[in-house]
């Protein structure tokens, strides 16, 4: 809990970075092209830099519970696996450190399956990968916006009536809530137009039951998302990687949220530390204190920045989307092993992580 405030974290990841994961080698581009950012980021507060070695390994289960929970004050963790198969071979973050989280902390770890059913020959296949889910426990699914074949981008679309559509089906009737799309950000030597949100639109309009998640949002495409903002109340908006912003380029930061906020989106737009990109606690601070610049509110229209605002798009927003009631949720979790551990107050940064590393990786690269 931070400041007395629920915290959800809506996207992270137990990322693979290793050499022996890559299924083909311009998967390191993604990982170099990655702790340059890390770096960027990071380098305003430099006890929470890692080591390109501390960065580049495989994140385990504890690793990303520990430093949420324990380093961060987070009280929800949603974990995403990643489908990107072309560069990784178990796809980047694998779905199972989700349930084996899940599996330790059933009230407080919600999971996104890793889906790609582009990869399958027939709808009755993709019916069958979303049970398979859904048995293990997921209550949300992850596509990604392409994929890399040869050299060629291939767009894998929300609205694909093949691919997507018997995925969205088959997951409403087995109880999942959530579809989410990485966009925004190119995930590797792709083309970024399929990164783009006007996919989203006629998924949105055609299956109204279901809630759908641009991940990223305000990073890229901002003023289309706010289109879809505006025009579709089953459409969240997810700030992964882009909440990170507000430590580098508050002004970048504010310029989107408050186009978001203006578009109606004040219930629909959450937080999300993109761990293990970077530490939590680097954005979250930043944020209890940020304010809408002056010129935004009075100029553009752009919303003060309240604290029940804040309280939205921490927690209560994503909770709502998963429909978990607060009180329910802090009553369920009043005396649980991670209430009893936050009492003692907050660990160091990166504590957790670097009692499970060599020492002699423990100081940033210069």
């Amino acid at each position: 809990m931070l400041d007395d405030m629920l915290v959800a974290d809506a996207t992270a990841h137990g990322f693979n970075w290793t050499d022996s994961n890559m299924h083909i080698p311009q998967a390191r581009s993604i990982r170099t092209s990655s702790y340059a950012l890390h770096r960027t980021i990071s380098e305003v507060r430099p006890e929470l830099l890692l080591t390109e070695e501390e960065f580049g390994r495989d994140w385990l289960m504890d690793d990303v519970a520990d430093t949420l929970f324990f380093e961060s004050g987070i009280d929800l963790i949603s974990h995403h696996g990643t489908p990107i198969f072309d560069f990784w071979k178990d796809g980047h973050t694998a779905t199972h450190k989700g349930l084996e989280m899940k599996a330790k902390y059933p009230s407080r770890v919600i999971v996104y399956a890793a889906i790609c059913p582009w990869f399958f020959d027939s709808e009755a296949e993709i019916r069958r990968e979303v049970d398979l889910h859904a048995d293990a426990g997921a209550t949300g699914l992850k596509i990604y916006g392409a994929r890399y074949v040869n050299g060629k981008t291939i767009g894998q679309r929300m609205d694909d009536e093949k691919y997507a559509y018997p995925m969205i089906e088959q997951a409403l009737e087995r109880g999942i809530k959530v579809i989410a799309s990485h966009k925004a950000i190119p995930a590797g030597p792709v083309h970024y137009a399929p990164y783009g949100v006007d996919d989203f639109p006629l998924a949105c309009a055609s299956y109204p039951e279901m809630k759908f998640e641009i991940v990223h949002s305000g990073w890229a495409f901002v003023e289309e998302t706010a289109f879809i903002a505006a025009a579709y109340e089953n459409c969240w908006f997810n700030l992964e990687a882009s909440f990170a912003l507000i430590t580098k380029q508050p002004r970048r930061f504010a310029e989107f949220l408050g186009q978001l906020l203006l578009s109606g989106a004040e219930d629909r737009t959450v937080y999300s530390s993109g761990f293990a990109i970077w530490h939590p606690k680097l954005a979250l601070d930043a944020f209890l204190d940020f304010q809408m610049p002056n010129d935004l509110v009075e100029d553009y229209g752009m919303p003060q920045l309240t604290r029940a605002m804040k309280e939205k798009i921490l927690g209560l927003n994503y909770l709502a989307m998963h429909d978990i009631d607060p009180a329910q949720f802090r009553q369920d979790t009043k005396d649980d092993e991670v209430s009893r551990r936050q009492a003692n107050g907050p660990d160091e940064p990166w504590s957790n992580v670097r009692a499970r590393i060599p020492s002699s990786s423990s100081q940033p690269v210069a």
